[in-house]
C-alpha cells in the first residue's frame, strides 16, 4: 500500500528521471554563475547561438524544399525558411539590436515561465519542492518586470545577467524536485 502523499505515477516517474534532475539542476547552476559573471559575453552568446540556429534552420530548410519529394507547400516552406534564414543572419550581423529584441522575448518567457511555474507548483502541493517550485515562479515574474522597466537601454548585460538568476533558480528548482525524489535503488 503505498502511504506516500505524491501520486505514484508522478513517483515513479520522479525515481526515473532523478540522475538527469541533479545533473541539469547542476548543470543550470553552474551556467548561471557564469552568466552572472560575465553578463555582456553571455547577452551576445545567447544572441550569436539563436542566430546560428535560425541560420542552420533556414539553410536545411531551403534545402529540404529544393531536394525533397513533397512538393505541396513549397512556397510557404521557402518563406519560413528565408524568414529564419534572414533573423539569423541578423542576430549575427546587427549583434546590439539582436541583444535588445531578444531581451524582450526573454521577458515574455520568463513572464510564461513563471506563471507556469506558479500553476505547476499550486498543482504539486502535495510535492516537498512545490514552495520551491512557486518561488522560481515568482522570480521569473518579478524579473520579466524588470526587463520590461528597463528597455531598452539596459538591454546589453541585462539578458545575460536576467538569465543567469532565472537558470540558478531553475537548477535549485530540479535539485528540490530530485532531492524529494524516491532512490531507484530503494524498495517500496
Amino acid at each position: 500500500m503505498n502511504t506516500s502523499p505524491i501520486p505514484f505515477r508522478t513517483q515513479e516517474a520522479l525515481k526515473k528521471s532523478r540522475g538527469w534532475l541533479i545533473f541539469f539542476g547542476m548543470f543550470s547552476i553552474v551556467v548561471g554563475m557564469f552568466a552572472i559573471g560575465f553578463p555582456l559575453a553571455m547577452s551576445v552568446a545567447i544572441a550569436q547561438v539563436i542566430g546560428i540556429f535560425c541560420v542552420v534552420s533556414g539553410v536545411f530548410s531551403i534545402g529540404a524544399v529544393i531536394f525533397g519529394k513533397e512538393k505541396t507547400h513549397c512556397i510557404t516552406s521557402v518563406a519560413l525558411a528565408i524568414i529564419r534564414l534572414a533573423a539569423g543572419l541578423a542576430l549575427l550581423l546587427w549583434v546590439e539590436s539582436g541583444v535588445e529584441a531578444l531581451t524582450l522575448v526573454l521577458a515574455i518567457f520568463f513572464l510564461f515561465e513563471g506563471l507556469s511555474f506558479i500553476g505547476a507548483a499550486l498543482a504539486s502541493r502535495h510535492h516537498g519542492a512545490w514552495i520551491i517550485m512557486l518561488m522560481n515562479g515568482i522570480v521569473a515574474i518579478i524579473l520579466a518586470a524588470l526587463i520590461f522597466s528597463k528597455l531598452p537601454g539596459d538591454s546589453a548585460w541585462v539578458l545575460g545577467l536576467l538569465y543567469g538568476i532565472n537558470s540558478i533558480f531553475y537548477g535549485v528548482s530540479l535539485l528540490a524536485l530530485a532531492s524529494g525524489a524516491p532512490n531507484r535503488a530503494a524498495k517500496p
